[in-house]
């Protein structure tokens, strides 16, 4: 009798320790706890570390609103900006285009793929822009026509028209841009600067 009580209070011990450090939000830690049989709990592991990734997208300052596209950028390596400017479409089948991103790892995009897995953000969708935006820049774009919801985008391209408070949303193909049009006065808040 002794010994299953001590197995259950053990366990119990365990279960209380990890909610304590999920709760506690101890950032960039990894834990490994171990059930009764001394076997290490693969499963604990990803639930901190899930954890860990949405309390740093909580971390996100409101980002500081720009007129002038160069003030913003001048700044956005220590602060989350936004500034306003207009969104383009492409595909990697456009006319000089190679088909893969300018920014590492070069993923091709010919194979229809418009998004690129980060490891905080998650899934986001593709983004050419500005040589001043480091390759890696996560922005939050607002007011697209064919979007009732902002989007995350990841800067993984650069284009020669690409210039200034311009953007270029990737889609699967230049003939297939699903009712995109040229869009004005779209809201750019650039969340991460580079990798």
């Amino acid at each position: 009798m002794g010994k299953k009580f001590l197995r259950y209070f053990s366990f119990v011990i365990i279960l209380f320790t990890l909610a304590f450090i999920i709760l506690s939000g101890n950032n960039r830690s990894v834990v490994m706890t171990s059930n009764i049989n001394s076997v290490k709990s693969l499963q604990a592991v990803h639930i901190v570390n899930k954890y860990n990734s949405i309390k740093e997208i909580e971390k996100v300052k409101e980002p500081t609103l720009y007129n002038n596209f160069y003030d913003a950028i001048s700044v956005a390596s220590s602060n989350p900006v936004a500034f306003i400017g207009t969104l383009t479409a492409y595909g990697p089948d456009c006319p000089g285009c190679s088909g893969n991103s300018a920014c590492p790892p070069r993923q091709n995009f010919k194979n229809g793929n418009i998004y690129f897995e980060d490891q905080v953000y998650g899934k986001v969708r593709v983004v050419a822009a500005d040589r001043s935006i480091p390759c890696g820049s996560i922005v939050r774009i607002s007011g697209i026509n064919i979007y009732s919801e902002p989007i995350l985008a990841i800067v993984m391209d650069r284009g020669g028209a690409v210039n200034g408070n311009h953007m270029d949303l990737l889609f699967t193909s230049q003939s297939n841009l699903e009712g995109f049009a040229t869009s004005h006065n779209i809201k750019f808040e650039l969340i991460r600067y580079g990798w």
